[in-house]
């Protein structure tokens, strides 16, 4: 059975299409990203060059560029024979995302040797307050500060194509968070190996540091494997 042309008025997100210069291909590119990111765009729906041009009311050269990025992202991939689409949030996304951010962060891990005290306080306090909220069922700051938590390490980490590797992640790695973060267990568990990373950041210890971030992605990773599975 195909699946059917997404609704764009009923998504209600036409109206936020990218509409005029400095640069088209950047603000069809982030508008798109923002869609993708945010769930505006149904996985596997199929979209075309044509369809989002005219929505968009520019031409198909910035809009390819646009759709090359995400592709690149792994935001969008090839659908039918001219088409492309949103891929499925599943089990071989997670592992294909979070297998590069385990190997990017734990190399980033080895080499944060020189984070600021005033940083590492500050964060240490969020932590604190996240463990409050999510003993009452809110688990939004934490999921919300996720990137700023291991941001903590990996600004700090002094390589700078390490560093642009994985800011190409976070799309998949936010729609990632976005589906983890409903679960109040899966959570705690993320929150307990944020506290080891954190204990380890303030003992500027590299070596403990990057085995517990190693740790960590490898249990979010096989938390929300086991997930999926048993929803399939």
């Amino acid at each position: 059975m195909s699946v059917s042309e997404p609704r764009w008025d009923s998504m209600g997100i036409s109206e936020r299409a990218p509409k005029r210069a400095p640069s088209l291909a950047e603000q069809a590119y982030e508008t798109l990203r923002e869609w993708i990111v945010a769930g505006d765009l149904a996985p596997a729906a199929p979209l075309s060059e044509n369809d989002l041009a005219r929505r968009f009311s520019i031409s198909r050269s910035p809009l390819r560029e646009a759709i090359r990025r995400l592709q690149d992202e792994k935001l969008l991939e090839p659908s039918g024979p001219r088409g492309f689409s949103v891929p499925p949030l599943g089990v071989e996304l997670v592992r294909d995302v979070y297998g590069v951010r385990r190997a990017l962060e734990t190399a980033a891990a080895e080499t944060a040797d020189a984070i600021p005290p005033g940083e590492v306080g500050a964060m240490r306090d969020r932590l604190t307050m996240q463990a409050a909220e999510i003993r009452k069922g809110n688990l939004g700051p934490f999921n919300d500060g996720d990137f700023d938590f291991h941001d903590l390490y990996v600004a700090h980490c002094g390589n700078r194509l390490l560093i642009g590797h994985l800011h190409r992640l976070r799309g998949n790695i936010r729609r990632i968070i976005a589906y983890a973060g409903q679960f109040q267990g899966h959570t705690e568990a993320s929150l307990e190996e944020h506290l080891v990373i954190m204990s380890a950041v303030e003992a500027g210890d590299t070596a403990v540091l990057r085995s517990a971030v190693d740790s960590h992605i490898r249990g979010v990773t096989d938390r929300l494997v086991a997930t999926f599975e048993a929803a399939s």
